[in-house]
């Protein structure tokens, strides 16, 4: 429930994929649109992978506004690390009353390593 923000969100929206030199498909982040919402955040999971290399994988579950522009193919920013979207976000609709307690859960992903 989105009663009390604790952080502001800002989510990168997907730009259209570009070519580079070897006629590849890429996506430059640095051109996506921003924009920022006021939300709360908490962690859900961290794991650590060792193998070749260590690896860690951090879950947040964001919850914003039931208007939030965001989608599974996009990125968001909280305190300054970036998280890929994780899955597609669900917006929870209240009725009656309650519909003024309504959100969008995101489920937010980094990978480091």
């Amino acid at each position: 429930m989105l009663l009390l923000p604790t952080h502001t969100v800002t989510v990168l929206t997907k730009p259209e994929p570009t070519r580079d030199r070897q006629n590849n498909r890429i996506v430059d982040w640095s051109t996506a649109a921003r924009t920022a919402y006021k939300g709360r955040t908490e962690p859900l999971s961290s794991s650590e992978t060792v193998q070749q290399n260590d690896q860690v994988i951090t879950y947040l579950t964001c919850f914003l506004p039931p208007s939030a522009a965001v989608t599974e193919y996009d990125r968001a920013e909280v305190d300054g690390v970036t998280y890929e979207v994780d899955g597609k976000p669900e917006v929870q609709s209240g009725y009656g009353p309650l519909a003024v307690l309504a959100y969008k859960r995101v489920v937010l992903k980094e990978m480091t390593g």
